[in-house]
């Protein structure tokens, strides 16, 4: 027989008064071909994202990751973000609100100078026994008592999480980091508008071609290919949360011509904006 003694609870690492709850939860399991989405955010929870198998591509924010089996990616509120999942690959996805970690703001899971990519490590077990109860309270979490426990397990994963950021989570870095930075945050504030790279430019004091060069270079799309999937991530975010008709969408988007955004949309998504409502609406 063993027996086990756990310390007393004394020091929490959420802010007095608060406590986080699981709101979403998704398995991507292999073969799965989810709905693409482009970059998006979500401005009113955290994602947290963990590989058990396989591999696949997440942009976040500024940077393309290639995470493999036991990587876990850590999404603020309000990060633009997109996931490319490929066929061998198997995740789990969970989305949380109302996180007050201490020192942080609010759903925001790791600090923004940190990479958001965390290897588990000697903690990869750990985590996936809690991904593991999580898995099996999910089919049932209509009922508020499992709600409650796989809010509680989740807060347990936080944790595990915060051992960690603190002993794995590396500073970003790169040449021209701050630059390319500056130039994401201006367009994230103007891509509506009819934005050219000139005006970037000539905005920011630089020359275009160096410009182009570092943001291609720090996020891996030209910033016309970036003004254009905020764009589209927008026109999804409206599409599953507004009844607006595809015409008042593209307005909003940026996009005078109708038939002109339904074939930027369907470039990039795959499939046209009525049939992608439709799809994500069904399930």
């Amino acid at each position: 027989m063993f027996q086990y003694t756990f310390s007393e609870l004394t020091n929490s690492i959420f802010k007095i008064n608060t406590a986080p709850r699981l709101f979403t939860m998704r398995h991507y399991e292999k073969q799965d071909k989810p709905v693409f989405r482009s970059l998006h955010t979500h401005e009113d929870m955290a994602v947290f994202f963990f590989v058990l198998t396989g591999s696949c591509i997440a942009a976040i924010d500024n940077t393309k990751y290639t995470l493999i089996e036991g990587d876990i990616a850590l999404i603020n509120s309000g990060v633009l973000h997109n996931l490319e999942k490929s066929d061998d690959c198997e995740a789990v996805q969970l989305g949380i609100k109302n996180l007050y970690l201490k020192d942080l703001e609010r759903n925001h899971l790791i600090k923004a100078s940190l990479s958001p990519v965390v290897k588990s490590g000697s903690h990869c077990d750990l985590v996936r026994a809690y991904i593991a109860a999580l898995l099996t309270l999910a089919p049932k979490g209509k009922s508020e008592r499992i709600s409650h426990s796989a809010t509680h397990i989740t807060q347990g994963l936080l944790y595990v999480l915060e051992d960690l950021i603190l002993s794995h989570a590396t500073e970003q870095q790169g040449q021209d980091y701050n630059l390319g930075l500056q130039i994401k945050e201006y367009i994230d504030e103007h891509y509506l508008e009819n934005l050219k790279l000139p005006d970037i430019a000539a905005a920011l004091h630089v020359n275009t071609y160096y410009l182009s060069h570092v943001f291609k270079k720090m996020l891996g799309y030209s910033p016309i290919q970036y003004i254009t999937h905020r764009r589209i991530g927008e026109a999804q975010n409206l599409l599953l949360s507004t009844n607006h008709t595809i015409t008042e969408i593209a307005m909003r988007c940026g996009y005078n011509n109708s038939n002109y955004f339904q074939v930027v949309f369907n470039n990039i998504v795959g499939m046209p904006p009525g049939k992608y409502r439709k799809a994500w609406k069904s399930k």
